[in-house]
């Protein structure tokens, strides 16, 4: 008896592991980079071929891509937990475009990374974790500007400190955005794999010519707009008010839990998609411009 129940529990907790690998945490970051590997020049897709060792083959690049686009959470993080504040940027609710500088000390933040590996790929210039891993980090972090909550704080710490009420359940309001939004896309849209929300996404939201170029400043230019839907989709619609800036602590009130509405997650969870479209496509026309044909001048 004792032992069925242990294999019981090790069952559950295994299920809520698997879980939680398969939403924005791995889900998203995997369609960001499926879509993003559509959308590469043949050069491009060359280059990221050597790169992550595979065949120059749309397939395998798309593959590869998807499973490079974890790694920062998976191994790097682990093995070098200063790399944990690059995933993002705080800015609170009452800051201006000028303030975003400040907000970013060090370098140590999602605007600055992205800008760093984009350079140091275009410049076969490499850190310690070599090219494959510098362009692991510039596909995950491409797809973490662009969730609002990680460029936002409103004295929740990105919305980790405020506790909610919600289905699927989450821990707190930060993790809706990364996982609960995603979960519930997939199921508004049917589709139950990265590739088949990434094909999806491309048929609701296909590119436009010059809509999602990459223009020099793209990162922060990213960054406030990420933060103006964070605004209006987050706390606007959340009637959530606006709190004294605060980067390090949390206000009391974000223990009280929110209620989220299935009406709220549908409305979230489109714009989630979209944001994971504008990302996917972002990034190919970042990755782009970082290898152009040979006969390209700059």
């Amino acid at each position: 008896m004792r032992n069925s129940r242990i294999t019981l529990i090790v069952a559950f907790v295994l299920m809520l592991l698997a879980r939680s690998a398969q939403a924005w945490f791995a889900e998203g970051h995997k369609i960001v980079a499926i879509i993003a590997a559509q959308n590469l020049t043949p050069s491009t897709r060359s280059h990221a071929a050597k790169i992550l060792s595979v065949a120059d083959d749309p397939n395998a690049v798309e593959s590869a891509m998807a499973t490079a686009s974890i790694r920062p959470d998976t191994e790097y993080r682990e093995e070098d937990r200063s790399t944990a504040p690059w995933h993002y940027i705080d800015i609170c609710l009452q800051d201006k475009p000028q303030d975003l500088p400040a907000r970013c000390p060090d370098g140590d933040c999602v605007t600055a990374k992205i800008d760093e590996y984009a350079r140091r790929l275009r410049d076969a210039h490499y850190d310690k974790w070599g090219a494959a891993g510098d362009l692991a980090f510039l596909i995950h972090l491409v797809g973490d500007i662009h969730q609002p909550l990680h460029t936002t704080t409103n004295a929740d710490r990105g919305g980790t400190c405020q506790q909610v009420n919600v289905a699927p359940a989450e821990e707190n309001l930060h993790y809706v955005w990364d996982d609960g939004v995603v979960v519930v896309l997939e199921s508004e849209l049917g589709t139950h794999d990265p590739v088949a929300t990434a094909r999806k996404l491309e048929e609701l939201y296909p590119v436009a010519q010059n809509t999602f170029d990459w223009i020099s400043g793209g990162s922060a230019r990213i960054a406030w707009e990420s933060h103006q839907v964070a605004r209006s989709q987050v706390y606007g619609a959340l009637g959530i008010p606006e709190r004294p800036c605060s980067l390090h602590s949390c206000d009391p009130a974000t223990s009280a839990p929110l209620t989220l509405s299935q009406d709220y997650m549908k409305r979230e969870a489109t714009v989630a998609g979209q944001q994971l479209a504008r990302a996917g496509y972002r990034l190919a026309a970042l990755l782009n411009g970082t290898w152009p044909p040979a006969n390209h001048t700059r």
